[in-house]
């Protein structure tokens, strides 16, 4: 991997909140605190809102994945702030951060619990739940594979309480966790088969399809009654399952995730990004896929994927663009 794309790789490290990528961009594993702990050139954090509470007025999480717990920096934390006829207020905020308040794991250096944030009714209860990425989370001995913990929303607000946790090395959920695959760096919540429960996509920017090292890919867990499941995870990465391009090393496909309803056919769509794709030659012009719902869930089948200069897309492809970094 050339200087110019070391250096998009870091760029890319700040943009999704300090997740840690550089060892491997520079294809070595140099200590984890130099690699993990400096100073982002602009720490974009990820918000979302949804009425936790369902009393009508939508309240906001905020990630802060550089937020010290005790003695474990960067470990992260939410907060959330709720909503009322005076609009948000800190009164009854709340603070969420692994092993408080009944969330699972315990908080350790270097986690980014809060990187990403997601909200969707998973089980339909009527209360908005939340999903948060923890893509520096060590599980066991593989550093920095990632994770996800799921809150509850509730009449008295989200809860840690019967919250879930999410990895490559839970039941059902396909791929296997190695390291620094960053599973959580990303998340985005929709209804892809229009079944009324909310569904979870969880982008794994550094995975390795087929060997392609940092070609990435994306799992995504359907939403029931009985909260979300990995039974029937699906995992989606280009090459595979009819996804327009190929995996290929470095392409961080599934660093950014939207979700909508493209064609208004009451099914949730993804929108995917990669954006070190190298395009038509032009190293790291950066490109997104899109994938469709249906009521067989999300399929590659009609897929499509976009890049600038092509299909009436505007602006020209250029070495070095990351088309796709971020997508809302």
């Amino acid at each position: 991997m050339g200087v110019r794309r070391v250096l998009l790789v870091v760029m890319l490290v700040a943009a999704l909140g300090c997740w840690p990528v550089v060892a491997w961009a520079a294809g070595s594993q140099p200590e984890r605190r130099t690699a993990r702990g400096a100073t982002p050139a602009a720490a974009a954090v990820a918000s979302v809102e949804a009425d936790f509470n369902n009393d009508g007025f939508a309240d906001l999480a905020v990630g802060v994945p550089r937020e010290g717990v005790g003695a474990a920096e960067l470990a992260g934390a939410v907060n959330v702030l709720y909503g009322s006829t005076t609009g948000l207020s800190g009164s009854g905020s709340q603070l969420f951060f692994q092993g408080g308040g009944g969330v699972t794991d315990v908080a350790e250096p270097f986690d980014s619990f809060g990187a990403a944030l997601a909200a969707g009714d998973f089980d339909n209860d009527g209360f908005v739940d939340l999903a948060v990425g923890v893509p520096g989370e060590d599980l066991q001995a593989i550093p920095n594979a990632g994770a996800v913990n799921v809150l509850y929303g509730s009449t008295t607000g989200l809860s840690g309480t019967g919250g879930q946790f999410f990895s490559q090395d839970t039941t059902g959920v396909l791929g296997t966790a190695e390291p620094e695959d960053g599973f959580g760096a990303a998340v985005g919540a929709g209804d892809f088969d229009n079944d009324g429960f909310a569904d979870l996509a969880i982008g794994v920017p550094a995975e390795d399809p087929g060997g392609a090292a940092l070609a990435g890919a994306v799992n995504v867990l359907y939403g029931s009654a009985a909260k979300l499941t990995a039974t029937g995870d699906q995992q989606f990465f280009q090459g595979n399952g009819g996804l327009i391009g190929v995996a290929e090393e470095g392409d961080f496909f599934g660093a950014a995730l939207a979700t909508g309803d493209y064609d208004n056919d009451s099914f949730a769509d993804l929108a995917i990004g990669a954006p070190f794709e190298d395009v038509i030659g032009v190293l790291d012009a950066g490109a997104v896929n899109v994938l469709y719902g249906s009521a067989g869930r999300l399929s590659g089948a009609g897929n499509q994927q976009f890049f600038q200069g092509n299909g009436g897309v505007l602006g020209t492809r250029e070495e070095g663009d990351a088309f796709g970094s971020s997508l809302a």
